[in-house]
């Protein structure tokens, strides 16, 4: 009987535990930011997107325009675009979705970086109707912090998408100085002050056309290395807008790479300058064009070879003598030097007499 008494006690308490953990989940999920049936929809088709107005704290802003089926800079300049870069932003665009809300109050805006001077405003456009406009701040915890349109709410979206906007304005254009298959490269020139040489394709290799008397030992596959840097050369920035070619050195050239390909194309060369302000960097010009590109020393090297790049490079030297295998049973690793060793004992010892 006593039992049963308990069981009865113990029952309205349970009971009243529960009634109030319900009524304190539904009391709190009413102070929790919007539910998931209030999040706004946004359907993105990038196949319908003509534009994309981006803005980065600091007010540098870049418009991007499809111009009869090309992507380009359109703001501040007219330049070609990077396809892969403008590919990027499409493509996160397309496939933004909504998670949650992650605060309802401006006062939130700052800390995640969504206010006016911290977050990358993006407007997508469709000719002049506006599509979205965003408002991209932090990213954390797999989502990234969004302010969508006119809504107050601050937005949580699946994965990380600031990197494909937050980009500076080199980051836009292209930077491909040339882009042309290898294989239909059928002669290349080199003139430096380096020497000049000249080679051309053979059905068993590279001949040498020019410069064969400065070539003691001639190797082919020399020439396809070099050849492989002009044909796919990318340049690391551009030039300010208002740099002369005689300030950049590219009315007298200090080199030049001629790619001469197959059929009737016209020859591409390719035109070194002088140096830049910044160390270890040049001025490069694609002849007969307006840009004029940065290139690294590293690149520019490769465009103004000596001699001994077309040659057989040497022979490795023979590896040191392996050591002599431990002993059977296993043997110690070498031993620390004594004096190294007392100096890492002196350092734990003091460390344990300051803890």
């Amino acid at each position: 009987m006593q039992w049963r008494k308990n069981r009865i006690a113990i029952g309205g308490v349970a009971f009243f535990a529960l009634l109030g953990l319900t009524l304190w989940a539904v009391g709190s999920r009413d102070d929790q930011p919007t539910g998931l049936g209030e999040l706004p929809s946004i359907e993105l088709d990038k196949e319908a997107i003509t534009s994309l107005e981006i803005i980065r704290p600091e007010n540098e802003r870049v418009v991007l325009s499809n111009v009869g089926g090309v992507w380009r800079v359109t703001e501040p300049m007219d330049a070609a675009a990077d396809k892969s870069n403008v590919e990027s932003a499409l493509n996160r665009l397309a496939d933004l979705q909504v998670a949650r809300v992650v605060a309802t109050r401006p006062e939130n805006y700052e800390r995640l970086q969504v206010d006016e001077a911290s977050a990358v405003l993006v407007v997508a456009k469709a000719g002049e109707d506006t599509l979205a406009r965003l408002m991209i701040g932090k990213y954390g915890n797999g989502m990234t912090m969004l302010r969508i349109d006119d809504h107050t709410e601050v937005f949580g979206a699946r994965g990380s998408m600031r990197y494909a906007f937050d980009r500076e304005l080199k980051s836009w254009r292209d930077r491909m100085v040339v882009s042309v298959d290898a294989a239909n490269v059928q002669t290349i020139r080199f003139e430096s002050a380096n020497g000049t040489f000249q080679f051309q394709r053979e059905a068993d290799g590279w001949k040498v056309l020019e410069g064969q008397e400065a070539l003691e030992d001639f190797d082919p596959k020399q020439v396809t290395g070099r050849l492989s840097t002009a044909a796919r050369l990318t340049a690391s920035d551009f030039a300010p807008e208002d740099t002369s070619a005689a300030r950049a050195g590219l009315t007298e050239p200090q080199a030049t790479v001629t790619l001469t390909l197959a059929g009737d194309r016209k020859p591409i060369v390719l035109e070194l300058g002088a140096s830049t302000e910044q160390a270890r960097e040049l001025y490069l010009r694609r002849q007969g064009e307006p840009t004029i590109y940065v290139i690294s020393q590293y690149l520019a090297d490769r465009l103004r070879p000596d001699a001994k790049t077309f040659e057989t490079p040497e022979a490795p030297p023979a590896p040191p003598p392996a050591m002599p295998s431990a002993p059977p049973g296993g043997g110690q690793q070498p031993q620390l030097p004594p004096e190294v060793m007392r100096q890492l004992q002196e350092q734990i010892r003091t460390q344990q007499q300051q803890q």
